[in-house]
């Protein structure tokens, strides 16, 4: 079924009839020529958000070329990461001297929260004169699914809103329950390459590398960027000359993904809560082969393994704290521009 909107934005309702996991909302901005920028978003997988569109050119990967792998990964595309965004040693946390056990379902939760694979509660997008957006809500509360990994009571409500030649990703996380609340968000977006050799500068606005162990666990350090080449994503280097799956402290400003053959950059804006993005290269690192040229630049309100770091009393990690009946409010924009 679909529906119609205002004027020059629209949405629709698409996919799998039978398979909620696989059923989106395609938003998009149509103009005289057709199509100018649209996005994907599927309430059934995690409320995450699929096929960046601007002018004729995918900026990640979309429906259907990439219909079995979205199916088959659920962090293809750009999940919520929420409330640990990346990963957690040994899938457990300590706050105030309590430790937790992250276990969902009898499983085991130690890479990228629980938000990503919940029910969300969604309403039917509403087009204006200006954007077409659409709300989703998740809901941790005793005796859910979520709250054995994360027993603190909250709400998060995600609103994506399209505009013209922009996407807006807002949250506000609010504590409902009765305790000071830990937490952090992210979103982990896969951006694709029109080929292997499409050149894209990446300029991220950091002032460190979190080091990592072996298992990408951030120890607590900061490394100096200008101590190895592979750390300079401050430069505007092309995205396949690093080797990387490793987290920045940022120092404010936007990243800006330039697409010299496509004419056109990608500027990603931010509240000042988000302090880290991590880069990631499955490609160059030899987890992708060269036919699925993808990579990652994901804004996150904290680093990995934030709470325990935080709990050790190790700074910058941009842990946020939340007291009873508080709420937070952010966002992450997505920006289209012309290169000159």
């Amino acid at each position: 079924m679909s529906r119609g909107g205002a004027a020059l934005f629209r949405w629709e309702s698409c996919g799998d009839a039978g398979d909620p996991a696989r059923r989106y909302y395609r938003l998009w901005e149509e103009t005289a020529a057709g199509t100018r920028t649209q996005v994907h978003v599927y309430p059934g997988a995690g409320f995450k958000t699929t096929g960046l569109f601007r002018d004729g050119e995918w900026y990640g990967p979309a429906e259907p070329d990439w219909s079995a792998a979205l199916g088959a990964n659920p962090f293809l595309g750009a999940p919520i990461l929420f409330p640990t965004p990346n990963r957690v040693r040994d899938q457990a946390f300590t706050f105030r001297g309590r430790r937790y056990e992250m276990v969902k379902n009898g499983r085991p939760r130690a890479q990228h929260g629980i938000a990503y694979d919940s029910a969300w509660e969604c309403g039917e997008p509403a087009a204006d004169a200006d954007g077409v957006s659409v709300t989703g809500t998740l809901t941790i509360a005793p005796g859910d699914e979520n709250y054995a990994a994360y027993p603190f009571p909250c709400r998060l409500t995600v609103r994506y809103r399209l505009s013209a030649g922009a996407l807006e990703v807002r949250f506000r996380v609010e504590n409902t329950g009765d305790a000071d609340m830990p937490w952090g968000v992210g979103l982990h977006p896969c951006f694709s390459l029109r080929s292997a050799e499409e050149p894209v500068l990446l300029t991220v606005p950091a002032r460190a590398m979190y080091e990592v162990t072996p298992d990408l666990l951030a120890t607590g350090k900061l490394l100096a960027l200008d101590g190895d080449e592979n750390r300079r994503v401050d430069l505007g280097r092309d995205v396949k000359t690093f080797r990387l799956d490793n987290g920045f402290l940022l120092k404010g400003g936007d990243t800006v993904l330039k697409y010299p053959e496509r004419g056109t950059q990608l500027r990603i804006c931010t509240t000042p809560d988000f302090t880290v993005s991590v880069v990631y290269t499955p490609v160059t690192l030899g987890q992708l082969p060269a036919s699925m040229p993808l990579f990652f630049v994901e804004h996150q309100t904290c680093c990995t393994d934030a709470i325990n770091l935080y709990e050790a009393g190790v700074p910058d990690t941009g842990l946020l704290v939340l007291r009873p009946g508080g709420a937070h409010e952010s966002r992450i924009s997505y920006i289209f521009e012309e290169l000159t």
